[in-house]
């Protein structure tokens, strides 16, 4: 592990090996109420916060005691990362594993047959064409998933929309309005009804008490396992961004 000092000689980060890269770990002032040393990890990476009476000793030993965690996180943080994708590259559609690949045709298509993604072979940005052909998807499988729950249990939404949420795969807003993340036509259909009927539920409860959980089950029984399935592989529907880096 490598110290690294401003002119001033103030410590302003630590720097440690995680697999193959060399990683930074911020060094954060602390609160003056502060009482422990805290060691984060969030969009622009690791960073550490202590009380002012922490010497750089006890920063390095949480910063060594907490490697596993470091290098799970940081690993997790490059597979998951979004990246530019590639004729040959694979990608989610409803559950299922599919492949982009170029055609000599001039329009694209999704082949759900074979699995496959077809992109015109002289197009300027596979990326873009992948990511317009999964948005258009979502627009019209969504709400139809949407509205056919809301007969089921009877409800009737003033409005159904789908969002490029950031930190949501769904909501309910107080007026009736159900919004539902795009990047869920990546998932199976099974998370996808739990996010929609979630959502539904929230209509006659908004909240998330007991009455809440039992309507939830009433229409979805196995809702934990669908919930415990986009927790383990939530963020790698993220990968998909129009904005990802090459």
């Amino acid at each position: 592990m490598r110290i690294v000092r401003s002119h001033e000689g103030d410590i302003v980060a630590y720097e440690l090996e995680l697999g193959h890269d060399l990683v930074a770990i911020r060094v954060r002032p602390g609160k003056r109420t502060q009482k422990r040393i805290v060691l984060r990890a969030d969009e622009h990476g690791f960073s550490i916060s202590a009380p002012p009476w922490a010497r750089s000793r006890d920063l390095e030993q949480v910063i060594l005691r907490h490697g596993r965690w470091l290098r799970e996180a940081h690993a997790k943080t490059v597979a998951t990362k979004p990246k530019r994708l590639e004729a040959g590259d694979d990608i989610w559609i409803l559950g299922q594993p599919f492949v982009v690949r170029t055609w000599a045709k001039a329009d694209r298509e999704i082949d759900h047959d074979h699995h496959i993604v077809w992109v015109p072979e002289h197009a300027d940005d596979v990326h873009a064409q992948v990511h317009q052909m999964l948005r258009e998807l979502a627009l019209k499988h969504l709400p139809e998933r949407a509205m056919m729950w809301a007969e089921k249990m009877a409800f009737r939404p003033s409005r159904i929309g789908v969002k490029a949420q950031r930190s949501r795969w769904g909501s309910c807003t107080s007026k009736g309005h159900i919004y539902l993340n795009w990047r869920l036509i990546q998932a199976p259909e099974a998370v996808m009804d739990y996010v929609v009927v979630h959502e539904l539920a929230h209509l006659a409860h908004m909240n998330h008490g007991p009455e809440f959980w039992k309507l939830v089950a009433r229409f979805q029984p196995d809702w934990q396992a669908q919930r415990a399935w986009l927790r383990l592989h939530g963020h790698e529907l993220f990968r998909l961004d129009l904005e990802a880096k090459a």
